[in-house]
């Protein structure tokens, strides 16, 4: 019944800090999260189910008066506060799920524990039903949430970060109150839904923040503090404004990003941070070399100025002498410019479209395919492979929602991401073949636009000549 009720999308919502191993493992509770679109009736039947909660003792309403055993009276007061703000449509409710690993914590303990997380994040607004069921191996909360507030009628909506961090909060407080274990904090807490970590297809090629992301390491490497970093990036044709509130670059041909805007590591105080560190490494690595002429122009005409000029004649720097300076400073400067100046981001996006260009040559050598109908026929083949391990994966996730132990989900996760991993090259040899296709089609077209100039330009040539011949006779 929940699988037709709820939507598949879940966003696992760990109290471990977005670690993606088992939470049993480190001894916390699991919650889950999904959306309710239709039949809020059968949902909230479901969860008050006598048999899995000890005939109704497990049950509680959160600003609701829920008679033992009667599903229907908070199903009709959540219906009549849409009514009352006239939003019926739309999402109806939310379902928190909340899991404990076996024999970590009692009945109670664990049906307590939902009914303060309930109260703690939505009971100043929302309606709320808590059910704890005891027919599984590891105790579990449900937690249904009216979608519309009874105090002024505005839906319940929050960034997916934003939520995270805050369930993830309380559940920890509340662990700690009762004597659970506590994890320790993790590295990060940004949001990540389940469907983006298996559907999304490998990039085909590097995007403009991946690569300023490339340069900024770079940049970091060799730096030995904050304004070094942004001469680095000058060098590497980066514009830098740092007069403003907010200090951004731009490379080559794009527009100006500001640095508090990128990701962990990249921010203007990470990046000082990542630089003190480097310089107090003990050990430090060698700084790779920054590609360019002259360190800066005072460099430049600090060492003009020594071998060249008034210094030289100074010091009788003439004749022969003379000579050999002059030739020193030019070969140094030659040295100096001979180096190849650091690619820019359009010319590394080219070269990446020439691997690109060199995988789908590998592909079609590999699989012997010479014609149009054959790259076709791969295609399909392709496609077949793919929906195959979808199928199976959705049956996994399927078992998924049965509520399994957890030795039992630890074996269905692993077989979920060993499909994940073979259905990578399976997306990336999709996205070269449908390139290939299109390319083609633009091929052809533009061979055929030549070859219709061509017959046009021989057919007025012939027409000239035949003209000519006719005037002279």
């Amino acid at each position: 019944m929940r699988r037709r009720t709820m939507s598949r999308w879940s966003a696992c919502v760990t109290a471990c800090g977005g670690s993606r191993e088992p939470c049993w493992v480190q001894q916390m509770a699991q919650t889950k999260i999904w959306k309710i679109d239709h039949h809020l009736g059968r949902c909230i039947r479901y969860i008050m189910n006598p048999v899995k909660t000890l005939e109704g003792k497990l049950v509680t309403g959160v600003n609701l008066f829920i008679p033992p055993n009667d599903w229907q009276a908070p199903t009709n007061q959540m219906i009549s506060t849409k009514l009352r703000f006239g939003k019926q449509g739309g999402r109806l409710a939310y379902h928190l799920d909340q899991s404990f690993k076996p024999g970590e914590v009692t009945p109670d303990v664990a049906h307590q524990i939902g009914v303060e997380l309930a109260k703690e994040l939505f009971g100043d607004k929302y309606e709320v039903v808590v059910a704890t069921h005891t027919d599984k191996d590891h105790i579990h909360s449900h937690i249904i949430l009216n979608s519309v507030s009874f105090v002024d009628g505005r839906k319940f909506h929050q960034p997916n970060a934003m939520y995270y961090d805050r369930i993830r909060k309380v559940s920890d407080r509340l662990c700690e109150k009762y004597g659970l274990s506590i994890i320790k904090e993790a590295k990060s807490h940004k949001y990540e839904s389940y469907p983006a970590q298996h559907h999304q297809e490998p990039q085909p090629s590097p995007t403009v923040h991946s690569l300023m992301y490339e340069d900024m390491d770079r940049a970091v490497e060799t730096a030995k503090d904050l304004d070094d970093f942004y001469r680095v990036l000058a060098q590497m044709g980066y514009r830098v404004k740092r007069e403003g509130k907010y200090p951004a670059i731009s490379p080559e041909g794009h527009g100006f990003s500001r640095l508090y805007k990128f990701k962990d590591g990249y921010t203007e105080e990470d990046i000082r941070q990542r630089i003190a560190e480097k310089n107090h490494s003990p050990h430090r690595q060698k700084p790779r070399p920054v590609y360019g002429a002259w360190k800066n122009p005072a460099e430049q005409q600090a060492y003009k100025k020594r071998y060249t000029g008034y210094y030289a004649r100074r010091y009788d720097r003439r004749g022969l002498n003379a000579t050999y300076l002059h030739y020193r400073y030019m070969l140094v400067s030659i040295r100096r410019q001979s180096y190849p100046r650091y690619p820019t981001i359009e010319q590394r996006k080219a070269l990446a479209k020439l691997e690109k260009y060199s995988q789908e040559a590998r592909l079609l050598v590999r699989n012997k395919i010479q014609t149009g109908k054959e790259l076709s026929a791969y295609q399909v083949s392709l496609g077949e492979r793919i929906h195959e391990l979808h199928k199976e994966r959705w049956y996994l996730k399927r078992d998924l929602q049965k509520n399994p132990t957890w030795e039992e989900r630890q074996v269905i996760e692993q077989k979920i991401s060993g499909i994940n991993q073979r259905l990578k090259p399976l997306y990336r040899e999709r996205s070269l073949c449908k390139d290939i296709e299109e390319r083609c089609g633009s091929i052809t077209a533009a061979v055929n636009r030549e070859k219709e100039s061509a017959m046009g330009d021989m057919a007025r040539e012939r027409g000239d000549e035949l003209w000519t011949t006719q005037q002279r006779q």
